[in-house]
């Protein structure tokens, strides 16, 4: 029979180890023994409990065995999908393949030291924005944590790197008032045009205009509402939440962006009515506001690689006409609003911003009639 330290029984599985003033748990599983250590006897229940339930659930790895790459896909599915919202699942895959992956996925997990993630942090830092470098400290850290808590390993590699100062400088980009109308212009052509305008005039991420449902647009109260995003994870595209909570909002409709609506809805329509190119599903993309040819979401990159090609077509006579990203429409509302008086207070409830700056002051709500009236200034500018 086992006692603990003070001659009191213990459970199955739990025995006090005097010489080491700590309690070990073990168990056999197909005739291989786990072990566990812990310094009282419900911390070593607790992690016993924990160890069992990977083994039998084939999620536990040995030290010597795990890579990068496996850990990776361990701590995303079984430690974060249930605590995080799928938005951020996508942005944490999303960093590690990109980032992560290249230099240390091949690597054993118990093999990265350090000095190796400081040298990550530095090279990156030359180049990246510093949003983008605690993105990978952030999931770093959090894989390696959770592998010291399960005792893959003895220490965490990440805790004390340092991440280097951002000495570049930062500069929003947006399309000048010219810019903006020669882009216009140009892309009249494109299959995306309704949706390069709305982007001008609403201020909407990427995400949340490919997210857009008609059940999201009140015509008669002229507003669009903001209420999430179409996300791609796991091979497969789901509509999820907003990136913040004051993500969440409404925009008033421009006269411009609500005719550019109806047609599109009127032509919509007809086609599945007439010629079947468009057919409405029975699932979560059949109300889509803007789709591909094909009546699908629309693909992020494809998205990207047709605006490219319109802006090639305007620096074939524009030489000097800069680069545009779907973030730069996004830029370029905000600066066109900055530009006729709209507060900053207001402007960022359009933006759906926590704040205008990284530390700006709390959201405060905004009557929609007001930001109507303001955000209608916009219009005498490309009259």
């Amino acid at each position: 029979m086992s006692v603990d330290k003070n001659g009191k029984k213990l459970p199955r599985g739990i025995t006090y180890r005097k010489s080491e003033d700590r309690y070990m748990g073990r168990f056999m599983y197909h005739g291989e023994s786990f072990s566990v250590y812990g310094k009282d006897k419900k911390e070593t229940m607790k992690k016993l409990e924990q160890l069992k339930y990977e083994v039998e659930h084939k999620i536990y790895f040995k030290e010597t065995d795990v890579t990068v790459n496996t850990w990776f896909d361990t701590w995303l599915k079984v430690y974060k999908t249930s605590s995080v919202k799928a938005g951020t699942l996508e942005l944490y895959a999303l960093c590690y393949h990109r980032y992560i992956e290249p230099k240390f996925g091949n690597r054993r997990l118990r093999d990265i030291r350090n000095d190796q993630i400081q040298e990550f942090y530095n090279s990156m830092g030359e180049t990246y924005s510093r949003n983008t470098l605690e993105l990978c400290r952030a999931v770093l850290n959090g894989m390696y944590t959770v592998a010291v808590r399960n005792e893959m390993l003895q220490k965490n590699p990440v805790s004390n790197a340092v991440l280097p100062k951002d000495s570049r400088q930062h500069s929003v980009k947006a399309l000048t008032l010219s810019e903006q109308k020669i882009f216009l212009e140009y892309a009249k052509g494109s299959i995306y045009y309704p949706m390069y305008e709305v982007a001008l005039f609403t201020g909407m991420r990427s995400g949340e205009l490919r997210g857009l449902q008609w059940s999201d647009i009140d015509f008669t109260n002229n507003i669009i509402h903001v209420t999430h995003s179409l996300l791609y994870l796991n091979h497969s595209y789901c509509l999820g939440a907003t990136k913040t909570e004051s993500s969440v909002r409404d925009i008033p409709m421009l006269d411009n962006v609500k005719t550019i609506l109806k047609e599109l809805r009127a032509k919509r329509f007809s086609n599945c009515q007439q010629n079947g190119i468009i057919t409405f599903r029975n699932d979560e993309f059949a109300n889509l506001v803007f789709t591909n040819p094909s009546g699908n979401p629309i693909n992020r990159d494809r998205f990207k690689i047709e605006l490219n090609h319109v802006v090639a077509q305007i620096q074939k006579e524009h030489k000097d006409f800069p680069h545009v990203t779907p973030h730069m429409f996004r830029h370029t509302f905000a600066t066109r609003s900055l530009e006729t008086g709209i507060p900053p207070k207001v402007l960022q409830t359009l933006m759906g911003h926590h704040s205008l700056t990284t530390t700006m002051e709390t959201y405060v709500h905004v009557l929609p009639n007001t930001k109507a009236e303001e955000i209608k200034k916009l219009c005498s500018l490309l009259s």
